[in-house]
């Protein structure tokens, strides 16, 4: 889960739990802990989802391919490339340097990119 997300989950404490009825009678750290649990849960399907659509979409492309039209590859990978960078600047909280590393790039190639496709 990125920094960001789990900050996020992390910032749920007492005081915005005390309006919420409670029809179990718990302790109000372990209904901290079990809506923080569901809180992530929450956001990691949400990543996972978002994932498949994008596979599909890729995958929808390619089954289009035929003999009658064609796709312009180049295209294809400038539009493969900016997901990828979007989605490790997300992991890494907008930080380039992070990005880069999960990329396996160097961050001046990255750097390159990002401006290059207009990214900031």
């Amino acid at each position: 889960m990125s920094t960001a997300k789990a900050s996020l989950v992390d910032s749920i404490n007492k005081r915005h739990l005390r309006g919420l009825p409670s029809h179990i009678r718990t302790q109000p750290s372990d209904r901290l802990k079990r809506m923080r649990d569901l809180a992530s849960a929450l956001l990691e399907e949400s990543e996972a989802l978002e994932h498949q659509g994008q596979l599909a979409e890729a995958s929808a492309t390619i089954a289009t391919l035929g003999t009658n039209n064609s796709i312009d590859f180049f295209e294809e990978v400038r539009q493969f490339e900016i997901r990828l960078i979007n989605r490790a600047l997300e992991l890494a909280g907008g930080n380039q340097a992070r990005a880069a590393q999960l990329l396996g790039l160097g961050t001046t190639t990255l750097n390159y990119k990002v401006k290059s496709y207009g990214l900031l």
